[in-house]
């Protein structure tokens, strides 16, 4: 009887020793010494994100373009943050890699010298030249013009203030009353140390008929268009301004890999012989990225 208890309680004790082993909860690492700073690191690399964000944010609405000043604005103010010259099915202005700002506003001892011509200026618009897609059955193709448009008015009768590398003005004029060969490029720097002209300064009609009126069937929505090779469409566009009266010329900055901090220009399309200019502008040169 006696060992019969004994062998109950020896059971009963190694039972509970059992259930017990089961249900004990791991033990809990003691906090290192370590903890208190990766908490504290995480914590810094969070704050650095967002800052990083609105850092981004403040830097394309501020080197973007000069939206104060409405020229190169998108229809809402805002701008995108892509690349001049990659590719793009919408219209929304970019700005070019390594793209050193749009110029400040022009210095009065050059706006004030400045008259317009008479010359029927209108139907302008800053883009960039860029590559686009359209489809002709379940065909799709891609053919380059200028994209990201946005519609500009000159100030001051014929002036267009704040542009920068990579932007491509694009002006029409009454085709009866503008002689293109009468015009030449002059640019001044604003500290008045450097002058540009038509070898060294923007380029003037780069761009054709076929880099306006896109091929039919693409998504950018702009008007109007055609179809056929480059060459029709270059022609497509000529008659479409000659029925109108019209004529168009763009204007184009290249960067200068050794101007770092960008610098400012006034320039005039300007006619010697009655002292006016087609139009006026102003633009930050600065280094391709």
């Amino acid at each position: 009887m006696n060992k019969m208890m004994i062998v109950l309680a020896g059971s009963a004790l190694t039972t509970g020793l059992v259930a017990t082993s089961i249900v004990a909860p791991a033990p809990v690492e003691a906090a290192g010494p370590f903890d208190k700073i990766k908490k504290g690191l995480k914590k810094v690399k969070k704050k650095k994100r967002e800052a990083d964000e609105v850092v981004g944010t403040v830097d394309a609405v501020i080197t973007g373009g000069a939206v104060a000043s409405g020229v190169g604005a998108s229809a809402d103010g805002s701008r995108c943050n892509a690349n001049r010259g990659s590719n793009s099915n919408s219209p929304c202005t970019a700005r070019a890699p390594g793209h050193t700002g749009s110029a400040a506003p022009a210095p009065a001892k050059f706006t004030s010298q400045l008259k317009c011509a008479n010359v029927g200026l209108g139907n302008a618009f800053i883009g960039r030249d860029g590559n686009y897609t359209f489809s002709q059955g379940i065909s799709t193709e891609e053919r380059s013009g200028l994209l990201d448009r946005v519609n500009v008015q000159p100030t001051n009768g014929c002036f267009f203030p704040g542009l920068g590398v990579g932007d491509v003005l694009y002006v029409e004029f009454d085709k009866s009353k503008y002689k293109k060969y009468d015009y030449k490029i002059q640019c001044v720097s604003y500290d008045g140390k450097e002058q540009l002209d038509n070898v060294n300064g923007p380029s003037v009609g780069n761009f054709g008929g076929k880099a306006i009126m896109l091929h039919t069937g693409n998504s950018t929505g702009y008007e109007p268009t055609a179809s056929g090779s480059n060459s029709d469409r270059s022609n497509a566009y000529k008659a479409y301004m000659d029925k109108r009266g019209r004529t168009f010329t763009t204007f184009n900055f290249s960067a200068l890999h050794t101007d770092k901090a960008g610098t400012d220009f006034f320039c005039q399309w300007f006619d010697k012989s009655n002292g006016k200019s087609a139009l006026a502008l102003t633009f930050r040169r600065g280094p391709a990225g």
